[in-house]
């Protein structure tokens, strides 16, 4: 459950408004103060109308981030930091809790030009989400109410007045729904998976489609090379058999010619012997 909530200037961690429910007595504010004070002190800050610059190197909490540190009964916060934390008025033995023996949980969110924090006692990680999910819907009704420059501007608690009833009411609105939150969050990741897994299911389809498409082109070329090669086959008989015909042709011409040839040289031959005769 959510106990205390605040919205602060992400400029300097300035406190604008807050909402304690009731029944939590102790010194969430000014544990808070301690915590925001921390948090900017580690975070880079810029905007026109003025630039803040983080003394480390490791920013606690960034622009448009989100983090939740845990202060447990038997040890200190920010590495034993802060030592003291604000506890449940009337809390007992009977009713099961143990003031001394609480953990608490500090939300905050980075965004807009502000700083969102809320302190829960919530052990169960499906809480924290629907507690982020309450930041964001009070930062969203803070920044539409106000603009940059009058959140930049304005003084420590300037708007608590006017916004506190409202904040009260985004935290009383999410305690109250809380276990409904977190089932609807857990259906929507169920619902995340399976468009997921739909997703996943419809690219290996496209795959396998592509796979077959691609085999049906393979098969195609395969076929069309069968055939180029009958083509090239029958050609090549041809050819052979045109080779032969033009052997044999030249052949028989060669051998015609020899022999006229001889015939030649015989006649001239026996011409002459002819004429010593006479």
């Amino acid at each position: 459950m959510i106990l205390y909530a605040v919205i602060a200037k992400a400029k300097d961690g300035t406190i604008l408004v807050e909402s304690t429910i009731g029944g939590v007595e102790g010194n969430f504010p000014q544990i808070t103060v301690e915590v925001l004070q921390q948090i900017v002190a580690t975070s880079d800050w810029t905007s026109s109308l003025g630039t803040l610059q983080s003394s480390s190197a490791v920013e606690l909490l960034p622009e448009g981030g989100k983090r939740t540190f845990i202060q447990r009964h038997d040890e200190g916060f920010f590495g034993g930091l802060f030592s003291g934390v604000a506890n449940w008025g009337g809390g007992d033995e009977e009713s099961g809790v143990m003031e001394d023996k609480l953990d608490y949980y500090f939300h905050l969110s980075r965004a807009s030009e502000v700083i969102c924090l809320c302190i829960s006692d919530d052990t169960d990680p499906r809480y924290h989400a629907v507690n982020f999910n309450c930041l964001d819907d009070a930062r969203n009704k803070f920044t539409s109410s106000y603009s940059p420059a009058k959140i930049t501007k304005a003084k420590a608690y300037e708007m608590d007045k006017a916004f506190r009833r409202e904040l009260g009411k985004i935290v009383h609105y999410y305690n109250e729904n809380r276990t409904k939150f977190a089932r609807q969050d857990k259906v929507n990741k169920m619902l995340d998976q399976i468009d997921d897994l739909t997703k996943v299911l419809g690219r290996n389809i496209d795959m396998v489609l592509e796979r077959e498409a691609k085999l049906e082109d393979l098969v195609q070329q395969s076929e069309s090379m069968m055939e180029d090669t009958k083509v090239f086959q029958r050609r090549s008989v041809k050819l052979k058999k045109k080779a032969r015909r033009d052997y044999l042709k030249w052949y028989f011409i060669a051998g015609a010619v020899g022999v006229l040839m001889v015939f030649r040289i015989v006649a001239g031959m026996l011409g002459k012997q002819s004429e010593k005769n006479d």
